[in-house]
């Protein structure tokens, strides 16, 4: 079995976080939209480390997948898989939709959805084809390009002279409330409850003295980046612009102006982005082969290229328009779907398995 070094691990979970976050920013309901990712970085934290450590002492390194087996036994356990398995690729077709609005409005404008759809899916599975230390190395390079890319626009938004300290006053203009019900409310769940797919790919991670080292490392590194991301755009559009505009970074980008020379860097910023996606759509693609390859018993490769064409599809139907596709993502998705897979699932299925493990202590206990 395949196993990523602690770089490839922190780069997926990085690349995970990041994702569709950075293209969209924290969702625009309140203020101080930078005090948010600070408020829900705690929380994410708590929650990487409550994930790693338990499946760690639980699992001895066999996964959600087969946890839930032993938990809930054969046929219960199958179909939880199952559940995790739409679940994953329900995700992976949002990402999807996402990435296809942000190409449609930076780059592609005449270009049909439906090809960029199925170009994008097609690299994706070509990457799970090839398996887990494919994505992971690929990640890596992403990684590095979004560090550097963060950095380069810091610092020609500061040659542009555009970036304002006082566009981000006032400051808690409706107290600290909202913005610690909105940081619980959606962002939580969003990005940090996707770290649940990793709870999939638990055996190919780094080696086990690593993984919550590595893990909490990453969500720091993720969640200060998304902060200060939410910080450049308030400076540099001010609070009401950002929270109308669909996407803030990109519209930062685009006042780039250095000197008449170098400007419109917002094509760019899109096409790195779109490796980010990639990534993510990736690792939910490989989580959901997965499934499907333990519940039939068949090879997860024969599963890859078919179900990233049902991503695909889904992606293209999941909604009528993008402040629908917008507004489900926020509301309904986290609902019905994030909370019970990231939350209460793991959470009843490791007190079973922790419970049927102290009952094997006892009786070995008794027997000795």
């Amino acid at each position: 079995m395949a196993k990523l070094s602690s770089y490839e691990t922190f780069s997926l979970l990085f690349g995970l976080l990041l994702g569709t976050s950075v293209i969209f920013g924290t969702p625009k309901l309140v203020h101080d939209l930078w005090l948010v990712d600070i408020m829900a970085l705690i929380p994410g934290l708590l929650m990487a480390w409550i994930y790693y450590t338990a499946v760690g002492a639980l699992g001895q390194r066999k996964g959600l997948y087969n946890l839930l087996v032993e938990a809930w036994g054969k046929y219960c356990g199958k179909l939880l898989i199952l559940s995790y398995t739409v679940y994953f690729l329900y995700i992976a077709a949002r990402n999807v939709r996402d990435m296809v609005e942000l190409v449609k409005i930076t780059l592609l404008r005449d270009t049909p959805e439906w090809i960029i759809t199925i170009m994008f899916v097609l690299v994706a599975a070509y990457a799970v084809g090839g398996g887990i230390k494919v994505i992971g190395r690929f990640a890596e390079i992403t990684a590095a390009l979004v560090i550097i890319f963060f950095l380069g626009i810091l610092l020609l938004l500061l040659m542009s002279g555009y970036i304002q300290l006082e566009k981000m006053l006032p400051f808690l203009p409706n107290g600290l409330l909202p913005i610690l019900k909105e940081s619980l409310a959606i962002n939580l769940w969003f990005p940090y409850g996707e770290m649940v797919v990793f709870l999939v790919l638990y055996n190919n991670l780094c080696a086990p003295d690593q993984i919550r080292k590595v893990g909490l490392a990453a969500v720091l590194s993720a969640g200060l980046l998304l902060t200060m991301s939410d910080l450049l755009q308030t400076w540099v559009l001010g609070v009401e612009q950002q929270q109308i505009s669909a996407f803030p970074l990109l519209d930062s980008a685009r006042l780039i102006n250095v000197g008449n020379f170098i400007t419109r860097m917002d094509a760019l910023v899109a096409f790195i982005i779109m490796f980010g996606v990639m990534v993510k759509s990736a690792i939910f693609l490989y989580a959901g082969t997965k499934g499907l390859s333990l519940v039939f018993q068949t090879s997860s490769r024969n599963y890859v290229y078919p179900l990233s064409l049902v991503i695909g599809a889904v992606s293209l139907m999941v909604s009528k328009n993008f402040a629908e596709h917008g507004t489900e993502g926020l509301q309904t998705v986290i609902k019905i779907l994030h909370i019970p897979h990231q939350l209460i699932l793991p959470l009843i299925t490791g007190l079973m398995v922790w419970i049927r493990m102290k009952r094997r202590e006892r009786a070995d206990e008794a027997l000795g």
